[in-house]
């Protein structure tokens, strides 16, 4: 049996927040700045891609 999985969204894409990804995710802007400050990343200007998994990673792509 094959399994099924999601493909990862953009909830930023050039420095700027993805708000429908971020609806359906049911995630906010808070968190995203939260997710970033962890990774010590404080502007979301400065991140060209950053996408949330089917396991909850974020990954980013930053200048």
């Amino acid at each position: 049996m094959e399994e099924l999985t999601a493909p990862p969204l953009h909830i930023i894409r050039h420095g700027k927040l993805v708000y429908d990804n971020l609806m359906q995710l049911g995630k906010s802007e808070p968190w995203v700045r939260e997710m970033l400050s962890q990774l010590q990343i404080y502007d979301i200007r400065d991140v060209r891609y950053a996408l949330l998994d089917q396991f909850g990673s974020v990954h980013v792509l930053y200048a």
